[in-house]
């Protein structure tokens, strides 16, 4: 029974041992958003809204090109796609 005992008592000296190790080791706390990132915050928002344009642009494109392949001569139809439909 002495035994027994001896080995929890290593496995949890082991176990705190190694959470102990890992909490010391984790990465510093990162500083709230709006404390000195003000620069960078407004390089994230003007590059979000140029990818909002591109993708504006490209969306575009695509029902352009969609038009034209269902107008020209001999063309079978497209499919009719609706943006809600659920993967089956």
């Amino acid at each position: 029974m002495s035994v027994f005992f001896f080995i929890v008592i290593i496995v949890a000296l082991v176990t705190c041992g190694e959470v102990l190790t890992k909490w010391l080791d984790r990465p510093a706390i990162q500083p709230p958003v709006g404390s000195g990132n003000e620069p960078e915050i407004a390089d994230l928002r003007e590059q979000l809204s140029l990818l909002s344009e591109q993708v504006d642009r490209l969306t575009e494109e695509q029902r352009f090109m969609t038009r034209l392949l269902e107008d020209r001569p001999g063309a079978t139809p497209l499919p009719e796609h609706s943006e809600s439909k659920e993967p089956s």
